[in-house]
C-alpha cells in the first residue's frame, strides 16, 4: 500500500535476512527470475556479497517485495516481527522455523503476517496449501 493506495506488481521479489560467518545477519535483495537457474546464480552471488559485508545496511527493495527469514534453531509455534507503525509497511513476512522429523514425517514451523487490508486468512491458507503441495513434491 502507498498514500492509501493498493499497488499491483507484476513481479515480487524478496529480501532476506542472510547469517554471517560472524554469527550477524545483513539483509539481501534477490530480483524474481522465472528460470529458477537464473534466481539461484544471482541469489548466490548476493548472499555472498552479504556475506562479506559488515554491519546492518539495509537492502534497498521497494513495494514489490517479501520479507523472508529463517531461524533453523527454533521449533516454534508462533512469531511476532517488531516494526514500526510509524513507517508505513505493507510487504509480507514469512519466517521458517527448525526443519525436524516426527514420527517419519519431515515438519517445519513457518509464520506468516501480512497486512489484513490486502489479504486474509483465505489467501494465507492458498498460500499455505500451495506451498505444502510443493514441499511434498520435492520429497518425492
Amino acid at each position: 500500500m502507498k498514500d492509501d493506495r493498493v499497488l499491483v506488481f507484476d513481479q515480487i521479489n524478496c529480501a532476506a535476512t542472510i547469517l554471517r560467518p560472524d554469527e550477524t545477519f545483513g539483509f539481501s535483495y534477490m530480483d524474481y527470475h522465472e528460470d529458477f537457474s537464473e534466481f539461484e546464480k544471482t541469489a548466490t552471488l548476493e548472499i555472498e556479497k552479504v556475506k562479506n559485508s559488515t554491519g546492518l545496511v539495509p537492502a534497498s527493495s521497494g513495494a514489490n517485495v517479501i520479507h523472508y527469514s529463517s531461524l533453523p534453531w527454533l521449533n516454534f509455534t508462533g512469531l511476532s516481527h517488531a516494526r514500526s507503525f510509524s513507517f508505513p509497511d505493507s510487504c509480507p513476512k514469512i519466517s521458517f522455523g527448525k526443519l525436524h522429523e516426527e514420527n517419519g514425517r519431515k515438519l517445519m514451523p513457518v509464520s506468516i503476517h501480512v497486512h489484513h487490508a490486502l489479504m486474509d486468512g483465505y489467501h494465507v491458507g492458498q498460500f499455505t496449501d500451495t506451498f505444502q503441495s510443493m514441499m511434498n513434491d520435492c520429497a518425492g
